[in-house]
């Protein structure tokens, strides 16, 4: 797997969890917490794509 099927299998999981956050039966906090990480998730992603653009030189 290379990177860029890392990152999509990782904002899958971030979508993932931002959608169980809307799950009622789950405890308010678990969805605030599912929440949270899915935007640490996103910000990371993001972070290393940026990242990896100026090093490639885009």
């Amino acid at each position: 797997m290379n990177n860029e099927e890392l990152l999509e299998q990782l904002e899958s999981v971030a979508n993932f969890m931002r959608g169980m956050q809307f799950d009622t039966r789950l405890p308010s906090d678990a969805r605030e917490a599912l929440r949270d990480r899915a935007i640490d998730l996103d910000d990371f992603v993001e972070n290393y794509s940026n990242k990896n653009m100026h090093q490639n030189g885009a």
